[in-house]
């Protein structure tokens, strides 16, 4: 009888323990981000969204549209080691729209370094923030705009709103760098499909001014996309070609980086 006992006392205890392991994995894996597409090839872009627009009733337009006060990126870009992508990004990761999350779309970076999806504003850094928290990542490219951007009177709810996710990021990740990227130009054709874009300068000049007050690193990419000789637009004048990621996205990103290690 005594052995009975004791094989049940035995085996109760043993469920107890892996009950508490399960629990504990569970806790500290992280899960995978929300909403993230990771779908693999060239006809990956064939299937992109727009800028999303609605348009405002009245739509008032500004006499003068700022700049952003910056002195702009240099061609000098750092080597990427080995031309390894993966390597080179690997304390680096990704918060962003399509035009961030089409890296992993097309398998240059793992998709869990790069928290992205389609058509997204900044309140997908809050709804993807607990596995950006549960990731420790060193440094995270912000990359938000494009998709709902709209007259100049908005930007300052934009401004509030991206200011407060990054603020919750800064909290909660004290020792991350932070670097926000500016809003890609587009070309002139997309300004009918999606009005709004014809302020980005405007906007990049808010997100510059947002990130001077919260103490992140701003990219400016105006400068170089101005500078390019070769077209890296797809046909709809918003998102980029499979080349420009590697040939000038990451090794500016990479070069901007590493300046400040």
């Amino acid at each position: 009888m005594k052995n009975i006992f004791g094989k049940v006392v035995l085996l109760v205890l043993a469920m107890t323990v892996v009950t508490m392991t399960v629990r504990m994995l569970t806790v500290l894996i992280p899960k995978r981000p929300a909403d993230t597409d990771t779908q693999a090839g060239m006809s990956y872009l064939a299937e992109r969204e727009t800028a999303i627009y609605t348009e405002p009733t009245p739509s008032p337009t500004p006499t003068e549209v700022p700049t952003v006060p910056t002195a702009g990126p240099t061609e000098a870009y750092m080597d990427i080691p080995d031309n390894n992508f993966r390597a080179a990004f690997k304390d680096i990761y990704f918060c962003g729209d399509s035009i961030v999350e089409a890296m992993s779309g097309y398998d240059i970076l793992d998709s869990y370094h790069v928290i992205a999806a389609i058509g997204v504003g900044t309140s997908h850094i809050d709804k993807n923030l607990t596995y950006i928290v549960a990731s420790h990542p060193k440094y995270l490219i912000l990359h938000y705009g494009v998709n709902v951007i709209d007259v100049p009177e908005y930007a300052d709810t934009f401004i509030a709103n991206y200011k407060a996710s990054i603020q919750k990021l800064q909290e909660q990740l004290p020792d991350t760098v932070i670097f926000v990227d500016s809003i890609f130009p587009v070309q002139e054709k997309a300004y009918k499909q999606a009005p709004g874009t014809k302020y980005i300068d405007y906007y990049n000049e808010r997100i510059y001014e947002m990130t001077q007050e919260l103490g992140v690193y701003y990219i400016d990419h105006t400068p170089q996309w101005a500078a390019f000789e070769k077209n890296y637009y797809e046909g709809d004048g918003i998102h980029p070609v499979y080349s420009y990621y590697k040939e000038k996205y990451l090794p500016y990103i990479y070069t901007e980086v590493m300046k400040t290690t």
